[in-house]
């Protein structure tokens, strides 16, 4: 009992990382979790050779070692993209699943145990974004209600997943009457009183879905009016938020079209925006009339496959595909309620981005553990040859698990201290600062916020080509049209205008809804005194369709017209002294 106690509290560990306030770059609770991890390793390793249990080797952990060291191969062998950020997240992962599996095989935590610990933390976040919408506090201006994250959307799957494991939960050990049945029958509508007002369409669903596999013996005879109501309920959310629905099908295109043109391996780790921004001037170049209104700056592909497809191939594809069934496989069979939270995740995962987020790849971690603990039977015989043995597996998994814990403590560690430094020194745009980004660049180069102002650091200084320099850094990484405008400006500002034409519209044609590339070749030509050309695109910016009206396109259209004007009152003029 005293080991399981142990045990739980281990989990209970872990599971704080998932309601920690969520950063978009590394963090003290990056750091802290290495040091747990390896903490929880060694308290698992001693227990695993106390108990004198047994740990065998299941399909799940072949599938994850081959697929942990094609990603290292493949990032080690292709430095194109930089993929650190990416290859030390998932050495953080693997070190905490390893860790889990011999805590798991040293003792035996029931799937009850796990879930009510799951139930806990989303709780947690029910309470914390309730009161974000009493008393404020939210993460994000434009939300009232964010919970530990930055803004309601990855929020919103806690929600769903705690409001489908209450319910699978309920019907699979509290269906009867008393206390525990009716707390559990009233967990459900604690979740379910905030998910609509995430405005989350994803959470929606995918909780749809998993309350339709869980209930269906009671729905199955009112199928088609269950259907049909659904339909007309995602009909209903596609109008509601049809721009970022129409947005999200663009980018499902470009990232189809990206892995047609590198099929098995992809086109490399950390490859993923810059596939999609070259996939976008692509397109839009040889169908200029499609609609790309809904069209945007994006970080990822909203859908997990194709993201994995795009950067690792087929065969990156094949190791998750493979890996996700043979875990639900499992779970059907020793841990359905954790089944259905995983499905729920991977639902969710095809219309957004549940694992770029920390709390739930710690989430999936967990339940790809238990999933792959194989083996829970405790050894009877003992001597000290089997001692020796039977220890040396679960010692060599602790030296591979402090091997990969310290390197990712160290290099994460030095990260979120270049972060630091970085953020105080941001917002002066001062050129006294250039040498400090150099030193930072090594580390930083993933990036793209820090490439971005300190090119424009650079071109303030008037380094144009050290600033072109780091902007086609930027470019490998983002999907931002504003790394190439940037370098039109300081091109321009050397006198090569053809180099500047030509990155203006390349900036165009990767986001073909902004006016701000068309209105920087307007200034080109008049800058030129092409006067043809300018008044082309002068009448360009007029007649263009801006995807949102601004102030700053109004000024932009008043700039043309005013060019416009002027171009005529100098032909009126030429011809009058004719």
């Amino acid at each position: 009992m005293k080991y399981k106690i142990l045990a739980i509290l281990c989990l209970c560990f872990i599971l704080w990382f998932t309601i920690q306030p969520v950063e978009q770059n590394w963090c003290g609770t990056d750091i802290l979790l290495s040091e747990v991890t390896s903490g929880i390793a060694i308290v698992a390793v001693l227990i695993l050779v106390w108990r004198k249990q047994q740990m065998s080797l299941s399909a799940i952990d072949i599938v994850v070692a081959l697929w942990f060291a094609y990603v290292m191969f493949r990032s080690y062998v292709d430095s194109t993209y930089p993929c650190a950020n990416f290859v030390l997240r998932v050495m953080q992962m693997v070190a905490l699943y390893v860790c889990l599996r011999v805590l798991f095989s040293s003792v035996v935590v029931s799937e009850r145990i796990i879930v009510l610990l799951l139930l806990i933390c989303a709780i947690y976040e029910v309470i914390l974004g309730a009161n974000q919408m009493l008393n404020g506090g939210s993460r994000h201006h434009l939300y009232s209600m964010t919970g530990s994250f930055l803004n309601p959307g990855p929020y919103s799957i806690f929600l769903s997943l705690g409001l489908v494991m209450s319910c699978k939960i309920k019907k699979e050990y509290y269906a009867g009457k008393g206390f525990f049945p009716s707390v559990m029958s009233l967990l459900p509508l604690v979740f379910l009183t905030l998910l609509p007002a995430t405005w989350s369409r994803a959470a929606l669903v995918s909780a749809a879905i998993c309350l339709g596999v869980i209930y269906w013996e009671q729905w199955k005879r009112y199928r088609w009016y269950v259907f049909g109501g659904l339909f007309l309920i995602l009909i209903g959310l596609y109008f509601i938020k049809q721009g970022s629905a129409d947005g999200r099908s663009i980018i499902y295109m470009i990232s189809l079209i990206s892995i047609f043109h590198n099929p098995v391996f992809g086109s490399g780790i950390g490859s993923f925006c810059h596939q999609y921004a070259e996939g976008m001037a692509n397109f839009s170049s040889q169908h200029p009339t499609f609609n790309f209104q809904s069209a945007d700056v994006i970080d990822g592909a909203f859908n997990s496959i194709l993201q994995i497809g795009v950067e690792q191939g087929l065969v990156g594809v094949g190791f998750a595909v493979v890996l996700v069934v043979l875990i639900y496989v499992r779970l059907v069979k020793y841990g359905k309620i954790l089944g259905m939270g995983l499905l729920c995740l991977l639902i969710f995962s095809m219309f957004s981005y549940p694992f770029d987020q920390l709390p739930y790849q710690i989430i999936f971690v967990l339940i790809a553990a238990y999933a792959g603990n194989s083996q829970k039977e405790m050894i009877c015989s003992f001597s000290w040859y089997h001692y020796i043995k039977k220890s040396l597996v679960p010692l060599s998994l602790f030296c591979l698990i402090a091997i990969i814990s310290v390197f990712s403590h160290q290099q994460i560690v030095e990260r979120a201290k270049a972060e630091a430094d970085y953020q105080r020194i941001a917002w002066m745009n001062s050129t006294a600062f250039i040498d400090d980004y150099y030193n930072h660049l090594p580390i930083m180069i993933g990036n793209e916020h820090f490439l971005f102002v300190f090119s424009k650091v650079l071109a303030k200084d008037g380094r144009y080509n050290d600033s072109n320099a780091i902007l086609r850094l930027g470019t490998r990484i983002s999907s931002d049209p504003m790394f190439y405008v940037i370098q039109g400006n300081n091109y321009s500002e050397m006198g090569f205008y053809k180099e500047a034409e030509t990155a203006y519209e390349k900036a165009f044609a990767m986001m073909p809804n902004r006016l701000y590339p068309l209105y920087q070749l307007m200034l080109l030509y008049e800058k030129e005194g092409d006067v043809d050309r300018l008044r082309q695109m002068a009448q360009r910016v007029l007649a263009f369709k801006e995807k949102v009206s601004s102030s700053a396109t109004k000024d932009m259209k008043k700039r043309a017209r005013e060019l416009c004007e002027s171009l005529t009152y100098k032909e009126i003029e030429v011809a009058e002294n004719l």
